[in-house]
């Protein structure tokens, strides 16, 4: 009868330890988010620079032009200290940022000089921030030639804009 007892009592026990694990599924893959479509960037390049030397998906696209280069990159938008770190390797609080906006798109322009391998660079950016990503167009050239550049690079950096905008 003791017997019968304690196996009642350890049923009875066991019984409460239904197995009512509740899991989480865990993956490296973060969660699809939606993105907005990327806009038409539309910049008047110069003759010399018919075709992109260089072209990716990561870096977008770089010309050599005749004693400078330009290049042409979108990155996601959100952080604009982060992206000008990326261009120029300055913070935000390091370049004066002149920024304007026009039809609802921010419009952020800056000029730079840094040492590099073959000397002295002076560069310029304009990035345009449309609240989902921001496009990039850089010039750059040698600290000897960028003064005679000036008119060249105004002419191409003045063009810069989407196709749907004025």
């Amino acid at each position: 009868m003791k017997k019968l007892l304690v196996w009642i009592v350890f049923v009875l026990l066991l019984g409460g330890c239904a197995d009512q694990s509740v899991f989480e599924t865990l993956s490296d893959q973060p969660d699809a988010q939606v993105m907005a479509p990327m806009r038409q960037l539309q910049v008047t390049l110069p003759n010399e620079a018919s075709a992109p030397t260089l072209q990716s998906e990561e870096t977008g696209k770089l010309y050599l032009c005749d004693g400078y280069t330009l290049s042409i990159q979108t990155m996601n938008a959100g952080d604009l200290d982060a992206t000008l770190r990326m261009l120029t390797g300055f913070g935000k609080d390091q370049l004066t940022v002149m920024t304007t906006e026009k039809h609802g798109i921010k419009r952020h322009d800056c000029v730079w000089s840094a040492a590099g391998e073959g000397g002295d660079h002076v560069a310029r950016a304009v990035i345009l921030d449309d609240g989902n990503y921001h496009y990039a167009v850089t010039v750059m050239a040698d600290f000897a030639t960028a003064g005679d550049l000036t008119d060249t690079w105004k002419s191409i950096l003045d063009t810069v804009g989407f196709s749907d905008t004025d």
